[in-house]
């Protein structure tokens, strides 16, 4: 399941993933983030309740971090990081969203 909501105040989008996200969500996630990247300045993704991810949210993911980084927006990834989404980064090889030279930090959260 996919919640997305906006504080027009600070532009501000808040998307709180849960359940599963696959690639049978896959449309549906991707129009989500379209319309977070579209309607906010920054974005905050909350995983807090997310039981399994594969590939292809991964790859979503990072498409929408390329997509903030190029129209100067913000990407918030809001608390920890559950062990679930880490385990799917890991073994996808995508510790690092745009490769070797993300320098946002959206997994490590280094910088945004």
């Amino acid at each position: 399941m996919i919640d997305f909501s906006i504080d027009k105040l600070n532009s501000t989008g808040t998307m709180k993933l849960s359940g599963d996200l696959s690639v049978q969500n896959a449309a549906t996630l991707k129009e989500a983030l379209l319309d977070g990247l579209n309607s906010s300045e920054t974005l905050v993704i909350d995983f807090a309740k997310v039981e399994r991810m594969d590939l292809s949210t991964v790859q979503l993911l990072c498409a929408t971090h390329r997509a903030i980084n190029e129209s100067n927006k913000n990407l918030v990834i809001a608390g920890t990081i559950p062990a679930i989404v880490k385990e799917t980064i890991l073994e996808a090889g995508y510790t690092s969203c745009m490769g070797d030279d993300d320098m946002s930090g959206l997994w490590t959260k280094e910088s945004n």
